[in-house]
């Protein structure tokens, strides 16, 4: 795990991200996401945010929307292979039931 501090914003390892899901590794990308917010909370814990000033909350600010939105993309990603894993136990019970029909 990367160790952030509160007055150095990361950037999101979105090479690595895209990477992982342009493999279709879902889990790869899903714990890069949380190894990095991980780092984050660290790095923002006890009253290191309060010591922030307006233009370093502003940046922390974007990289949370930045991570939120990675996080939603990932969760319609997973839900999208779920649907797919459904239609296809259903295509392959129709094969099968048609399969048993036959003489």
């Amino acid at each position: 795990m990367t160790d952030y501090a509160p007055d150095a914003v990361p950037a999101l390892p979105l090479a690595a991200l895209r990477e992982a899901l342009g493999r279709a590794d879902l889990e790869a990308a899903q714990a890069l996401l949380e190894a990095h917010d991980q780092a984050v909370r660290q790095a923002l814990a006890g009253d290191a945010v309060d010591l922030l000033d307006p233009r370093q909350r502003a940046q922390w600010a974007r990289l949370l929307d930045e991570q939120q939105a990675l996080t939603e993309e990932l969760a319609q990603l997973r839900d999208q292979v779920a649907r797919q894993w459904q239609d296809l136990q259903r295509h392959q019970r129709g094969v099968l039931a048609y399969r048993q029909e036959l003489p």
